[in-house]
């Protein structure tokens, strides 16, 4: 797919998503071979799930945000143990290491961050995606590389019933956007988030 075409597929069925609340029944992913090239993958051979940890990882740890009265718990984010600036904001918890901002994580009431989309799909051409349904209907997780001038932003949602999560990651380099696709793969901020029946 042609990143014109990545972009507005993955438009239309986000979109569709916030608006309409239809989603996805399985797994979908795309990504250009421009994008696929900065991490050095053939692009028939990218895939987000290379990028799962699927037991403890070395110089990986889950590590908590309070986001205070907002939420009853701590969420748990999946990030490099050496990363260890964390600031809070009104309605963002930014994560620093050695004094780079690396993520920016807000906590954002679902429908008015559903008015911003516009500005989002302004700011530059999404080149990669990927969906996965965690828990129908209320619990879903996106994520999407976001190509702006000579820099790649990437971005999380993972969503509730009326709040969603929204991470924006600094991935300015090859080795940047691996840690960052990493991170927001396996973080899985459920608990804390979700409320349970």
């Amino acid at each position: 797919m042609t990143q014109t075409t990545i972009h507005t597929y993955f438009q239309q069925i986000f979109e569709d998503w916030v608006e309409a609340g239809r989603f996805p029944e399985s797994t979908v992913e795309a990504c250009t071979p421009t994008l696929a090239s900065k991490l050095g993958i053939p692009a028939e051979k990218f895939s987000f799930d290379s990028f799962v940890h699927s037991s403890q990882t070395p110089e990986w740890t889950l590590k908590p945000l309070n986001f205070g009265t907002e939420l009853e718990g701590s969420l748990f984010i999946y990030l490099p143990a050496h990363w260890s600036g964390f600031e809070k904001l009104d309605n963002a918890i930014q994560v620093s290491d050695s004094g780079f901002v690396r993520q920016t994580i807000y906590l954002l009431d679902k429908n008015s961050w559903r008015e911003t989309l516009p500005d989002f799909f302004k700011q530059g051409e999404v080149s990669a995606f990927v969906y996965y349904l965690i828990q129908p209907p209320s619990y879903h997780q996106w994520i999407c590389c976001v190509e702006q001038d000579q820099r790649v932003w990437v971005y999380g949602f993972y969503s509730t019933e009326d709040k969603v999560l929204v991470t924006k990651a600094d991935a300015s380099d090859k080795a940047l956007l691996e840690v960052q696709l990493i991170s927001l793969i396996n973080s899985n901020p459920f608990y804390g988030f979700v409320k349970t029946p």
